[in-house]
């Protein structure tokens, strides 16, 4: 079960590196901000031309519709927030805010899984394991830096005082 689990998260992690990074390349070129970086992990993986082949189909078809609910998912969640800051918060406007989240959600969550299956379906367990070190080595890469940001964030504060 835990394997399962685990190949469920380097699978979601997957998701985001090919959907961005594909959807970025068929229509939206520049928009994602690691965009190279996403393709040099892709391009790591040395995928067989069948893989290559699968995977590109799987984001000509499935892509277009994760894009379009990621976008209002994100257009609600950001939607929520402004409401959430106006003074007075109106009770009211932000329960329908969430409902609007909740379902902008659903709608994401079900446009991913048809993407999810045809990825699994695309790489072999030896390219999902090369993946999630790859992915694990980036995100604490990332980590590191954020935590040097804080840190040295709280190093000028404590300076000032």
């Amino acid at each position: 079960m835990k394997k399962l689990l685990k190949n469920l998260s380097v699978l979601s992690l997957l998701f985001g590196v090919i959907v961005v990074g594909g959807v970025c390349k068929a229509d939206a070129a520049g928009s994602g901000h690691r965009f190279g970086e996403n393709m040099e992990l892709i391009a790591s993986l040395d995928l067989s031309l069948e893989e290559q082949t699968a995977l590109t189909t799987a984001l000509s078809t499935h892509g277009p519709a994760v894009k379009t609910a990621m976008q209002e998912y994100r257009a609600a969640k950001k939607q929520l927030k402004t409401d959430l800051q106006a003074t007075p918060p109106a009770g009211s406007l932000l329960a329908a805010d969430a409902a609007a989240l909740a379902s902008a959600k659903a709608r994401l969550n079900a446009a991913r899984a048809p993407l999810d299956s045809a990825l699994t379906a695309a790489l072999t367990p030896a390219h999902l394991q090369q993946l999630q070190a790859a992915l694990t080595a980036q995100f604490q890469s990332r980590l590191d830096k954020k935590t040097d940001r804080l840190l040295f964030g709280y190093a000028m504060h404590l300076k000032k005082q």
